[in-house]
């Protein structure tokens, strides 16, 4: 019966992996690469051609900085599959906005 209780103690705590700051940097990574993702829709309400140089870039490196201070959280696969999914989601809402911006803009 002893070690029934033993065993009880020895279970991990499910909160010790719960870390705020690198939940809060890969929330904040996501929101930021959608955000940018719209870019064409902005720049059409502010009368501007669509560019997607700039996008690129911004969107490239959130998703490689979001990685890197994530290391530590994720193994190298995970890595990986964060950088490729934010890019991936980035060009798929930039692609949509800009054929949305574009049809508005007749």
């Amino acid at each position: 019966m002893a070690a029934r209780f033993r065993e009880k103690e020895q279970r991990p705590n499910p909160l010790e992996h719960l870390n705020l700051a690198d939940t809060l940097v890969f929330g904040f990574s996501w929101m930021l690469v959608m955000a940018i993702g719209l870019m064409p829709i902005f720049e059409t309400t502010i009368e501007r051609p669509p560019s997607i140089s700039m996008p690129a870039v911004i969107a490239f490196f959130t998703a490689v900085g979001s990685g890197v201070m994530l290391k530590r959280r994720y193994s190298w696969v995970g890595l990986v599959l964060h950088i490729f999914g934010q890019i991936l989601i980035w060009l798929s809402l930039f692609v949509i906005s800009l054929a949305i911006a574009l049809y508005a803009r007749g």
